[in-house]
């Protein structure tokens, strides 16, 4: 028992979501699991599971994955559907009979979670902010291979859009893309198809409005002493509108794509658990979005064994792996309740099926993954027969560096920059440097990062979603190099200045004698647990007052998981430039200090409105409460982000899609053209959407018209522009207008012109009807704007539907 406890001492301490489960009393643990769930969505009769086809794409792997299926015992379709002790993050049963090997599933995001002899990507915020759908894909193309490389037959990536961006306060919104439904799918679409193409099965997640980390599950500390009451998930309720508006959007676009897996949430959806949520799973997933692929529960998402069989899961995860300390569904008790006619056996069969299909799909039974080597829970871990791999690639640096610049987001510059060779360099904050503990003391999760130490250069956040860094280029690394290309001087003062002796004496010495000083800021934050303010960590804020007082020439560098609060300083004449470098992964300084010097102007743009205060965005966005069955109200419904923006009329600090250049762009030649109807070619599996008029032989997905617009580069440097499309939408309940394209116009000469093309398709301009519950075209003009961001719209021109 005491090896047992030190084992979870050690799972809590690394993975945060161990610490939500470990530790209840047992006896009401299971009586709490096992309940019924007598919420709103939890009725398997009214909306049944529908079983798997094949779908589109998949009708060889699915007739394969059927024979299969039809081959297996009872004991053995529980076993494959359920998790088993392993080396990965999860792992389901094998049939060893019939060639099925574990299979290994694995975090995260932004890389292989915990793998030395891997990448740290850039995060999907970063790579969000570039605006560059080849970017997004060629991300997810080779991080899919450094999976697959390691012997992950399951990536748990990318995240779809849970959370999708409700509350800038959210601790792990940096592992999605953009706070926009449209855009967050064009990048969810991009990733799956990255990560198919490597060979990989993907999982969009979390399936779905999981926007909030406090109160997402029980809460527990790992030393066997409840912390607190019994608490039920947060329940996000929300209306049918917003459902398919806002928070369904991005997950179709990944079903599209041919994601291989959806992963259920933690939270509760009106009132119902998600991975026991017929209405969600059932009726919403598996049949309006047509999704063939298996349902896989959240590592302690699942809460029942009945329920959550009946109503759309599919993959139990993590089963008996981790001791059990997440719940031991399934597995055994599966097939008890199979044999005693409980749950069907056809139901589960199709589990197998949905399992199976993406396997054979992707041929990882015809060309076998190699071993995988672990090395994240405890003592490093390694598989005896194979021993360190080194999957990293060259390109793939090259790659994270690219992405880096190409994401950098300039906010304000008043002329000092690019910076013109500077003969002495000054370098406050400890974010431009090494970690003191080694550059992955905060590469484990959000309890193995001490926020009082000097953690350096923030380039990914915490939890499951972060990734071990082989080596970090820093930002004083990059501009070392380049000062001593120029020789310059540079000097740096990385000390927490509220809180080491000589530190502010140092800073004051250092400034006054130096052509520019850079700044350097950052916030973290992490998986299982929201930010509680806006506020930039650390002594960032006594930094910037005495560089502001030393100095009249500040560049203020931001590295963070999110918006952060600038007001007390950014309109000092003294601050003459920010840029924000969101999570860049490991090539942090390679990235962004090309950027600085002007080798590449900036290009990024926010994937999120930047605004003065917590208080501009929707109130309640984080629900706080010691409530037995804790409730967040989406009384705000579509209008997140820009939309709230716009429909308070609230002056944001920094709008949706804004971010500055070393040149100017002028837009013009707008133009409408409703010759290039297209029929939908994109979508590798077809949604079962409804929409008004179907006729069978048109999709929701046809482009309807495209809308083409001029950009010249007005300036006197080579620059990109991501230039965006939006379409105010008539009728009740739309936002002011809503983004429906874009495109990056990548290294425009000075004087030159290029044509940016924005396909819009029957969706995009199509509103929910909740009463016909069908997608239609509303009757009146559509306004159509063209610009450089939600604000920055100078070609406007309606469009009306015949």
């Amino acid at each position: 028992m005491v090896l047992a406890r030190a084992i979870l001492a050690a799972l809590c301490a690394t993975y945060p979501a161990f610490a939500y489960h470990n530790g209840l009393d047992i006896t009401l643990f299971r009586r709490d699991l096992n309940s019924t769930d007598g919420g709103t969505y939890g009725d398997s009769t009214q909306w049944p599971a529908p079983l798997a086809n094949g779908g589109k794409a998949w009708a060889a792997a699915f007739a394969k994955a059927n024979a299969t299926a039809a081959q297996m015992t009872v004991e053995e379709l529980a076993n494959i559907t359920s998790g088993v002790i392993g080396l990965c993050s999860g792992e389901t049963g094998a049939v060893t009979r019939l060639g099925i090997p574990q299979l290994c599933l694995h975090d995260g995001p932004i890389g292989a979670r915990g793998v030395h002899g891997s990448s740290q990507f850039p995060a999907g915020v970063t790579v969000a902010a570039t605006w560059d759908r080849k970017l997004i894909y060629a991300r997810a193309r080779a991080m899919g291979q450094e999976f697959r490389d390691q012997g992950v037959h399951i990536a748990l990536a990318p995240v779809t859009g849970g959370p999708l961006g409700r509350t800038p306060l959210d601790g792990r919104a940096w592992e999605g893309f953009f706070a926009d439904p449209y855009a967050c799918g064009e990048a969810s679409y991009q990733s799956v198809a990255g990560l198919t193409d490597a060979g990989v099965a993907t999982v969009a997640k979390h399936w779905i409005a999981y926007e909030q980390e406090t109160s997402r599950n029980l809460y527990f500390d790992y030393d066997g002493v409840s912390q607190a009451a019994v608490q039920l998930p947060i329940s996000s309720n929300l209306d049918d509108l917003t459902m398919h508006e806002l928070y369904m959007w991005s997950f179709a676009e990944a079903v599209r794509a041919g994601t291989s897996h959806v992963m259920c949430s933690y939270n509760r959806i009106n009132d119902t658990h998600s991975c026991s949520n017929a209405k969600g799973l059932n009726n919403l997933l598996k049949s309006e979005l047509n999704f063939q692929g298996g349902v896989i529960s959240d590592w302690g998402g699942q809460w029942n064994s009945v329920p959550s069989a009946e109503n759309g899961l599919d993959i139990a995860m993590p089963g008996e792996g981790f001791l059990a300390a997440l719940g031991d569904f399934w597995g055994s008790t599966l097939a008890d309740l199979i044999n005693n006619g409980t749950v069907s056996e056809v139901l589960v069969r199709d589990k197998a099926v949905r399992l199976l299909t993406p396997y054979y799909y992707l041929g990882q039974d015809i060309d076998p993954l190699p071993s995988f080597v672990y090395n994240t829970i405890g003592s490093p871990t390694l598989n005896a027969t194979s021993g360190y791999r080194n999957v990293q690639k060259p390109s793939s640096a090259e790659l994270i560096k690219e992405i880096g610049s190409a994401s950098v987001t300039l906010l304000k510059n008043t002329g000092s920059l690019p910076l013109k060779h500077p003969k002495r360099i000054a370098v406050l904050g400890n974010d431009a440097t090494n970690n003191v503990l080694g550059q992955n003391a905060c590469g484990l999760g959000n309890s193995a990062c001490d926020l009082t130490n000097l953690n350096g250069t923030l380039t990914t956040g915490g939890g499951s979603g972060s990734a071990l860094a082989p080596y970090i280029i820093t930002p004083l690394d990059a501009l070392l190099k380049r000062a001593i290309g120029d020789s310059a001087e540079i000097a740096a003062v990385v000390a927490n200045s509220n809180t080491t002796i000589g530190a502010e004496d140092a800073i004051a010495s250092l400034l006054p004698d130096a052509d520019v000083t850079l700044v350097f800021l950052n916030r973290y934050s992490a998986e299982g647990a929201d930010v509680p303010d806006l506020e930039i960590a650390g002594d960032g804020d006594n930094l910037m007052d005495l560089a502001v007082t030393y100095s009249s020439n500040v560049v203020v560098v931001i590295h963070t998981t999110g918006v952060v609060n600038i007001e007390k300083w950014v309109d000092n004449p003294n601050v003459t430039a920010i840029l924000v470098a969101y999570l860049p992964g490991q090539e942090a300084g390679s990235g962004l200090v090309p950027v600085l010097y002007g080798d590449i102007a900036p290009s990024g743009k926010l994937p999120w409105t930047w605004g003065k205060s917590v208080d501009d965005y929707p109130p309640n966005g984080v629900t706080y409460t010691d409530a037995y069955s804790p409730q967040a109200n989406f009384t705000e419904g579509v209008f997140i982000d820009y939309r709230w923006f716009d429909q308070k009329g609230i002056a944001p600090r920094y709008e949706f899609g804004y971010g500055l250049s070393y040149t100017t762009f002028g837009y013009s030649n707008l133009i409408v053209d409703e010759g290039r109807w297209a029929k939908d070619d994109t979508s590798v599996m077809e949604t079962a959407e409804p929409f008004e008029m179907f006729d069978g032989k048109n999709s929701l997905y046809d482009v309807l018209f495209t809308v083409l617009a001029t950009i010249t580069n007005t300036g006197n440097v080579t620059g990109s522009e991501a230039a965006q499309l939006y379409i105010s939408i008539p009728g009740d309940n739309q936002p002011v207008r809503q983004l429906r394209g874009f495109d990056k116009i990548k290294d425009l000469a000075p004087g030159d012109s290029a044509i940016a093309s924005f396909p819009v398709r029957r969706k995009d301009v199509s509103s929910w009807s909740v009463v016909d519950q069908y997608w239609f075209v509303p009757s009146g003009s559509f306004v159509i704007s063209v610009g450089g961001s939600s604000r920055n719209l100078p070609l406007n021109t309606t469009w009306t539907p015949q």
